[in-house]
């Protein structure tokens, strides 16, 4: 089930069977939606059958059994066709909000075809507690916070710096002057050997948000209402946590989502795709479900970390996020990614690569290792959201080449 997705893109089309019983009971088409009628249709099916039974689901045959045609006069070609089409998904989006009690208004997407909710933000805003791990490298630290602070325009947040072993006496220094440059942002220190999951853990001991927001020190905001929109997505009913769209400093995307059984393992959806494209099925423009997002810039709700007690220290460097997510989703909740959301990431800048040093791959084969034996090989190579019909061995989205075997 993909609801975000869904509100977004109409990824069913046209080919969908469904009981005749459950079209009676919505009252089949709606003329005031023509040009989007299907889209309309299976978000008012879809909401009367979860209402029946809310454990339902819709069933996806991941095999090719239709193909659109393409005419001068079709929106397989575009929508500039058919321009009431645009209109006529956002009133089926926007009645579904209505429908569902659900406080937001609906605008164009990216790309035409696509929708946005912009949510209703509660007031007074809820507080964030934004984690940054940090050892030395104070000027990557210095970009992220100047970004953060000149170019945020959610107001209601405080900032957490957890030190890690720093050996450089100018990192002492700069801390020192930090809350008179930063008003709401504090160090914090944690003593001990390097571990992502440990440290994050002892920063959230510190937090007093509704939410926490993990980052890493290597970011750059881009758009001033990045948190707004993470806010807004990580408050939605069943929603427990939200990723962002994060670039190389080549406008390359590094993370628009993860997807496990890449590479045997998890790997980032789009991964080097051009900045601004749409992407496969435009999933690099619309917000949407995914079984896992990175940690460099993760929102979640404190609640919701505290119910599964944080990050799972046996995994110090790699999959912490992987396995966090998949537990969150295993608890009943939602991930979602928003490409609303922007930074810059220096992808490890402060870390270095695992693969130069012996200790450290050994370190990174038995994560490994471990995720398979916590989550199940299986289940790590089957991603509900990414189709078996998609290559497991690229992260571009191209067809697998073992097509004959999934017939």
């Amino acid at each position: 089930m993909r609801p975000e997705y869904l509100m977004a893109v109409n990824y069913i089309c046209h080919l969908a069977v469904f009981k005749k019983s459950l079209f009676d009971a919505v009252g089949g088409e709606r003329p005031s939606c023509d040009g989007a009628q299907d889209h309309d249709l299976f978000l008012r099916l879809i909401d009367e059958m979860q209402r029946r039974d809310p454990a339902a689901k819709p069933l996806h045959i991941p095999q090719v059994l239709y193909y659109w045609r393409v005419h001068a006069a079709s929106t397989s070609g575009g929508t500039a066709a058919k321009p009431y089409v645009e209109k006529a998904a956002q009133k089926a989006v926007a009645d579904h909000l209505a429908a569902t009690g659900r406080q937001g208004r609906v605008e164009p997407g990216k790309f035409p075809g696509t929708c946005h909710v912009v949510w209703d933000i509660p007031e007074p805003q809820p507080l964030v507690s934004i984690l940054i791990p940090n050892k030395d490298h104070t000027d990557d630290l210095e970009k992220c916070l100047h970004s953060i602070y000149v170019k945020t325009t959610y107001e209601n947040f405080e900032v957490i710096v957890i030190e890690n072993n720093s050996t450089d006496p100018a990192t002492a220094a700069y801390y020192k002057k930090l809350p008179e440059r930063y008003d709401r942002a504090r160090v914090v220190t944690y003593k001990g050997g390097f571990n992502f999951s440990r440290i994050n853990n002892f920063g959230r001991r510190y937090a007093a948000g509704k939410y926490l927001l993990l980052l890493n020190n290597d970011v750059e905001v881009i758009n001033g209402d990045w948190l707004t929109q993470m806010v807004g997505e990580c408050s939605q009913p069943g929603v427990g946590l939200c990723g962002a769209m994060l670039y190389y400093p080549d406008d390359t995307i590094q993370h628009a989502g993860i997807i496990t059984g890449l590479g045997g393992y998890a790997g980032h959806s789009h991964k080097y795709h051009k900045r601004g494209g749409s992407g496969y099925m435009f999933r690099l423009a619309t917000v949407q479900d995914f079984s896992a997002v990175t940690a460099a810039c993760l929102l979640v709700r404190t609640a919701v970390y505290d119910e599964l007690h944080g990050l799972d220290e046996e995994f110090t460097v790699a999959y912490n996020d992987v396995d966090f997510c998949l537990r969150v989703r295993n608890a009943g909740w939602r991930i979602v990614w928003t490409p609303y959301a922007e930074l810059y990431h220096y992808e490890s800048k402060s870390r270095g690569s695992d693969e130069n040093d012996p200790a450290k791959k050994a370190r990174f084969d038995a994560e490994h290792e471990r995720l398979y034996a916590v989550h199940g090989r299986e289940n790590i190579l089957h991603d509900p959201y990414y189709s078996p019909s998609l290559s497991l061995d690229y992260e571009d989205f191209r067809e697998s080449g073992d097509l004959r075997n999934l017939k």
